[in-house]
C-alpha cells in the first residue's frame, strides 16, 4: 500500500511544532517498531547532521522532509551541509553509517552531488543510504498500529465537490441538477475506503442514487481514469476496473446506496480497483514517457526503461502490474490532496 507523508495527511502532534518534527517523530517511532528502541536515540537540535542515532550499528540518520513530498523538492546543498555538520562530530558521535531519511525522492544529479561529496569527505559509498518514501511505506505497511495516530486520512468532500464530480463524469445537467437537489435535502454521509491507499472519503450523498452514481462520482474524486495505458518498453498495456464493494463482494450497479445500506446495514464501503494487463499494445492506448511520469507522480525507480525481450511473460506481467499500482496510488493521492485543499 502506498503511503502519502504530505503535509496534507502527516500530522503535527504534540510536542511537534513543525512539520519537520513531525517527520523525525515519525521515522524514529517507526525505526523504534522495527528494531526496538534499545540503542536508539533521538538528538536534540542543534543536531550536527544527525537527527536519529542508531548505536547498535553505528548509523546515523538525518531526516529531510518537503512539506508537499513531492520528487525533487529537497536540497542537495542542505544535505550536503548536514553531512559535513555530521563528520566534524564523529569525535564525539561515533558513526559508520550515514542514511538519509527523506519522504521524498532526491534527483538524480542532487544524488550525485552528495555522492561527490561523501567521497571527498573519506566516507565510502557503500555507507550511505538514501531511504526515501518507498522505504518508509513499507515500515508503515509493516506497524501502521504503532503509527496511524500520527496520520488523518480523512478527506471530507463537500456537496459542491460531489456535484462538480457528475459534471465532470458527464452527467446531463438536468440530472446533476436533480442529485444535487437530493444531496442537500438529505442528511446522508457515506464513508468510502479504497484498496490502494488508506484514504477514506466522506461524501454527502443521497439514498435515492444508485451504486453506479456512486462509482461514478468517486471514480472522479480519486482521479481514476478507465483509459488503457501502454508500457512501449514492455510492449505491454494495463487498464482498471471499477466496483463498489461491502465484504469484497461486489453490488449491482442498478441498485440504490439505500437499498445496499437495508442490506449490509453500516458496513465500509470500498471503492474497488482491479488491474487489467495484457501482454500488448493497444491501439487506442495512452503511451507514457516513463521519465516524466516518475517526475510528475513522485513514482519509483521501479519505472527504469526495460527491454521487453529480456523478460518473460510473467516477467513482463509483474513489471506491468507494479507501475499500474504505483500510478493509481499516486493519482489517488495526488487528486485527495487537491479535494483537501479546496474543502479546508
Amino acid at each position: 500500500m502506498r503511503y502519502s507523508f504530505s503535509a496534507e495527511f502527516l500530522r503535527v502532534v504534540p510536542p511537534d511544532t513543525t512539520f519537520g518534527n513531525a517527520w523525525e517523530s515519525l521515522c524514529f517511532d517507526l525505526l523504534g517498531a522495527e528494531h526496538g528502541l534499545h540503542g536508539l536515540q533521538r538528538l536534540n537540535a542543534p543536531d550536527g547532521g544527525i537527527d536519529i542515532l542508531r548505536q547498535p550499528t553505528c548509523t546515523a540518520f538525518q531526516c529531510k522532509s518537503d512539506e508537499r513530498g513531492s520528487f525533487g523538492s529537497l536540497s542537495a546543498a542542505e544535505s550536503i551541509k548536514s553531512l559535513r555538520a555530521a563528520v566534524e562530530l564523529r569525535s564525539k558521535i561515533a558513526w559508520q553509517y550515514y542514511a538519509y531519511a527523506t519522504n521524498a525522492n532526491y534527483t538524480g544529479n542532487a544524488v550525485a552531488s552528495i555522492m561527490a561529496e561523501a567521497t571527498a569527505l573519506n566516507i565510502p559509498k557503500d555507507n550511505i543510504a538514501f531511504l526515501g518514501p518507498e522505504y518508509w511505506e513499507d515500515m508503515c505497511s509493516k506497524h501502521f498500529a504503532r503509527v496511524k495516530d500520527r496520520f488523518d486520512f480523512r478527506v471530507t468532500v463537500t456537496e459542491a465537490q460531489v456535484v462538480e464530480a457528475f459534471r465532470k463524469a458527464r452527467y446531463y445537467d438536468e440530472h446533476v441538477n436533480k442529485f444535487a437537489g437530493l444531496i442537500c435535502k438529505g442528511s446522508l454521509v457515506l464513508k468510502i475506503k479504497n484498496n490502494w491507499t488508506p484514504v477514506e472519503l466522506e461524501i454527502p450523498f443521497a439514498p435515492e442514487l444508485t451504486v453506479e452514481n456512486c462509482v461514478d462520482a468517486v471514480q472522479e474524486l480519486l482521479g481514476i481514469s478507465l483509459k488503457w495505458t501502454n508500457f512501449t518498453d514492455l510492449g505491454t498495456s494495463t487498464g482498471p476496473s471499477i466496483s463498489l464493494t461491502v465484504d469484497q463482494r461486489g453490488q449491482a450497479f442498478k441498485q440504490t446506496i439505500g437499498e445496499v445500506q437495508a442490506a449490509n446495514g453500516n458496513k465500509d464501503f470500498m471503492f474497488w480497483i482491479t488491474l487489467v494487463w495484457k501482454d500488448r499494445t493497444q491501439s487506442d492506448g495512452l503511451a507514457h514517457d516513463m521519465h516524466m511520469m516518475c517526475a510528475r507522480l513522485n513514482l519509483s525507480h521501479s519505472f527504469q526503461t526495460l527491454d521487453r525481450l529480456a523478460f518473460v511473460e510473467a516477467d513482463r506481467r509483474k513489471h506491468t502490474l507494479q507501475r499500474a499500482e504505483e500510478m493509481v496510488q499516486a493519482m489517488i493521492w495526488a487528486s485527495t490532496r487537491k479535494l483537501k485543499s479546496r474543502s479546508s
